[in-house]
């Protein structure tokens, strides 16, 4: 599936904002943007399925909006 990525924060800066990927979950989506960059290897950071946080794996759907957001700071 072609999927629609918006990164944010010091994710984006390492993945570029906006993107596409070909993924069937969550999961492949993860290790695919770890090979393709190799900063994120030791990078947290949360998934959202069309606006939803998601955890574990989750099927991903054509034009699906992924966005990738590094760990929240509260203050």
């Amino acid at each position: 599936m072609t999927v629609k990525i918006i990164a944010f924060g010091q994710i984006a800066e390492i993945t570029g904002k906006n993107f596409e990927a070909h993924a069937a979950d969550t999961n492949e989506l993860e290790g695919w943007l770890r090979k393709n960059f190799p900063a994120l290897e030791n990078k947290k950071f949360a998934i959202a399925v069309n606006k939803r946080i998601v955890s574990g794996i989750e099927k991903l759907n054509e034009n699906d909006e992924v966005a990738l957001m590094p760990p929240y700071s509260g203050g």
